[in-house]
């Protein structure tokens, strides 16, 4: 009885007030209340001889009103967990999309840039720029689908996408060296997350020398992390301090709010000076991309 009068109260009354707490413990006294006087009637009825003191009666009424306060309570409190997972798992994807947000149309813009100048000097290879750029971002529309991890495979293999796009902007003063053990490429690492590391290093490396810039992609396994470091031969950081980095509103300002959404404290970002270094907790990753499709898993 109270089950049934719990299932239509949470139809029927949404526990958004006060006011609707004091209704649902109301009704349900009254429910036991009254579930309790019927089940003793019946008794009564069926068997003639049934008798039991005042006593008795009070002190079983008062025992079945306590179980079912202390059932109802439990009960109210696992749907209020529940709706607070809910709610904190809709915050967490509203702000995930917002990250993603962020980074495709500043490549988008830069990408267009860089075909707008192959069209009429270079068609075939323009073309070839546009194929890259399709990939790409079907690639990070599948991320944006899904579990919001991937493989650093497949990391790998939109990194040389981009890669291929900006190499049709600075030509031969972008040199790329991606130094990725296979053993490794199977490990999971938070989607888009490797392609902002390297497209910081482009801005800071290539974009501020007018000398051939190498941007050094590297990935090695201690203990249970994986150590992720994107370097570049150019100028580098004016300061090694993160922070300061980040207040400027840099791509690597987005790593940084991904890495905390996924692992919390667990992962680190560190700034080198002429690159970035990141470690990532291979077990809360693992554990992380339990919904990763097979087409997000393909090495590069």
């Amino acid at each position: 009885s109270v089950k049934a009068a719990m299932s239509v109260l949470r139809a029927s009354v949404p526990l958004q007030s006060r006011r609707a707490v004091a209704l649902h413990v109301g009704t349900l006294s009254v429910v036991t209340v009254v579930a309790f006087g019927t089940a003793t009637g019946l008794c009564k009825a069926l068997h003639p001889g049934f008798d039991l003191s005042w006593e008795v009666l009070l002190t079983s009424a008062t025992t079945a009103s306590a179980a079912t306060l202390i059932w109802s309570a439990f009960s109210y409190m696992s749907a209020f967990y529940q709706r607070l997972r809910e709610a904190e798992a809709a915050r967490y994807e509203a702000r995930l999309a917002a990250l993603r947000a962020q980074i495709n149309p500043h490549f988008l813009f830069n990408a267009f840039n860089s075909i707008a100048a192959l069209v009429r000097t270079r068609p075939g290879e323009a073309e070839a720029v546009v194929e890259d750029l399709s990939d790409l971002f079907r690639y990070a529309l599948q991320a944006s689908k899904d579990s919001g991890m991937a493989t650093l495979g497949a990391e790998v293999k939109a990194v040389r996408r981009y890669l291929s796009v900006e190499h049709a902007r600075y030509r031969d003063r972008l040199i790329a060296e991606i130094n990725v053990p296979e053993d490794l490429r199977p490990a999971p690492v938070p989607s888009m997350t490797v392609q902002p590391l390297v497209e910081n290093a482009v801005k800071h490396g290539v974009g501020k020398t007018r000398e051939a810039c190498t941007v050094t992609v590297t990935a090695r396994r201690t203990d249970e992390t994986l150590v992720l470091r994107v370097t570049d031969t150019g100028p580098g950081f004016d300061t090694t301090d993160l922070d300061a980095v980040l207040n400027e509103g840099s791509g690597l300002a987005n790593v940084q709010e991904r890495l905390a959404l996924f692992f919390g404290e667990a992962a680190q970002m560190t700034l080198l000076p002429q690159g970035v270094e990141v470690l990532l907790p291979l077990q809360q990753a693992a554990e992380a991309r339990s919904n990763l499709p097979p087409e997000m898993t393909v090495a590069a």
